[in-house]
């Protein structure tokens, strides 16, 4: 017997409720794109990967004003190029590669944006005459690329390739301090809610607690020895 939506639903809430751990020092940063993090882990020092600028990137800028630290963002768009150049922030405050971020190294397919007034561009969609080729990097590859050790923040919204790049980190044992990922599935996307749900567990065999969740957006932090 298929259990009925609300009920789906309902378990959904419940699954949340029990798995997110309180935590203190928690801060919201960004305006049409709003991010809440750990702020007690961060630092001028601390090195931050940003994949996915999309239309708004208040939330990076935010970060450098606040904590003085050098943002490393990610974005192979036209979008997201369009905002950068926007802004035209100085480069040793933030340094922008126009390249995506994935679990594999090489060129992606990318699907035209839903909504083409926030053009986001859907990851993993099949090649075809309206797709779009994007090169892409995973986590290590440019980890080594940039001579980090590890990394203090990660965020990935990269519209429903962060499966395949969480994926990657915990294969690859990539050190990572704090993750914030927006989750695609449902409707229009190659997940279901149980991909998401097998995510966060992964995560939390691998020794991340999750600590915030607004809708689709979720905040990581690893648990220290």
């Amino acid at each position: 017997m298929i259990a009925p939506a609300w009920l789906k639903d309902l378990r959904f809430q419940i699954f949340y409720y029990l798995i997110t751990k309180a935590h203190a020092g928690l801060i919201t940063l960004g305006e049409a794109c709003p991010w809440t993090v750990d702020a007690n882990s961060l630092g001028r020092n601390s090195h931050v990967l940003s994949a996915g600028a999309g239309n708004d990137i208040s939330f990076e800028k935010a970060l450098i004003a606040l904590y003085g630290c050098k943002i490393v963002l990610l974005d192979p768009s036209p979008t997201g190029l369009a905002t950068v150049q926007k802004e035209n922030l100085p480069p040793e405050s933030l340094k922008f590669l126009p390249i995506g971020l994935a679990g594999l190294d090489g060129v992606v397919s990318f699907e035209q944006p839903r909504d083409p007034n926030e053009g986001s561009f859907v990851g993993g969609g099949n090649s075809n005459l309206s797709s779009h080729q994007f090169r892409c990097r995973t986590p290590l590859t440019l980890m080594l690329e940039l001579g980090w050790s590890q990394i203090d923040l990660l965020k990935i919204d990269i519209e429903g390739l962060e499966y395949e790049v969480i994926q990657h980190i915990l294969k690859n044992q990539v050190k990572v301090r704090q993750i914030c990922v927006e989750f695609h599935h449902g409707a229009g996307f190659r997940h279901k809610r149980k991909g998401t749900i097998g995510a966060i567990l992964a995560l939390r065999r691998a020794g991340y607690d999750l600590i915030h969740r607004n809708s689709w957006d979720h905040t990581f932090i690893r648990r220290t020895d």
